[in-house]
């Protein structure tokens, strides 16, 4: 009966190393998938976007004259900083937002800043903690929308504005501990609220695109590898009565809850 040696094992795998870098693989590349790459930014990419829905129906509550906070404007982990300029229908200012009658149309600049933490899924089943920080500046424009009795009254809010996102996050699990550095830019497009918003809490439609352009550090044992991926996310609306929205990554189909900020069902 024939043996293997340890000389020959050593051997298969520096040939099967080598494989994997002649055609630009590296081992860690290998264990850190495509799949991994877009659980990963599901879940970030999720968590923010529920992040901008409650920055964007803080802003309204901000501005109104007696807050409805029917909101928190954020997680209280984050810090919120706004300004604002509003208008009214001939494009005049109104100074201080007040008599809040004349608003038709709210400008607000947002800096967010802070920490943030979970549980996310990723491939296979698994779950892994994550953690990270914040750094985000939004220009979000409301226009109130009222209909044609007399008086007028309003009836919805929509929201159209940019955001730009410099956030890193930290995802650890039993296998390989990942850092993402992410250079993001979101597009609000027509996210649109009914009123009144105590019986409306989720917009009716919109949509808000997220193009993630992200530097991935993965560390399995000794091995440290990194990788820049771009991913495009698109949440469309309405929300279902709980929250439910689906979020697409790239072709990947997931479900985002607007109130937990939790993403499952990735596909």
């Amino acid at each position: 009966m024939k043996t293997i040696s340890s000389f020959s094992l050593i051997a298969a795998a520096a040939v099967l190393g080598l494989s994997a870098c002649n055609d630009g693989t590296s081992v860690a590349a290998l264990l850190y998938s495509d799949s991994t790459v877009t659980a990963d930014v599901a879940n970030i990419a999720g968590d923010a976007i529920a992040t901008s829905i409650e920055t964007m129906a803080g802003n309204e509550d901000a501005a109104m004259p007696a807050p409805a906070a029917l909101s928190p404007g954020s997680p209280s982990s984050l810090t919120v900083s706004r300004t604002r300029t509003c208008y009214d229908a001939n494009g005049a200012v109104v100074a201080g937002c007040a008599p809040f009658s004349s608003v038709r149309k709210i400008v607000t600049h947002v800096t967010v800043s802070g920490d943030r933490s979970g549980t996310a899924s990723t491939t296979g089943g698994r779950t892994a903690t994550w953690s990270g920080a914040v750094h985000r500046v939004a220009d979000d424009t409301v226009t109130r929308n009222f209909n044609t009795a007399q008086p007028p009254v309003e009836q919805s809010r929509t929201h159209v504005g940019l955001s730009v996102a410099h956030d890193t996050t930290q995802f650890a699990n039993d296998s390989i501990s990942r850092t993402h550095a992410e250079a993001a830019r979101d597009s609000v497009k027509g996210v649109t609220w009914n009123l009144p918003r105590s019986s409306n809490p989720f917009p009716v439609s919109g949509s808000i695109v997220r193009v993630d352009s992200v530097h991935a550090t993965f560390t399995k044992g000794s091995t440290t590898e990194s990788r820049d991926v771009v991913r495009r996310v698109e949440v469309t609306f309405p929300a279902d009565a709980q929250g439910n929205v689906v979020l697409k990554v790239n072709d990947k189909t997931c479900n985002l809850n607007l109130v937990t900020h939790v993403v499952s069902n990735c596909h």
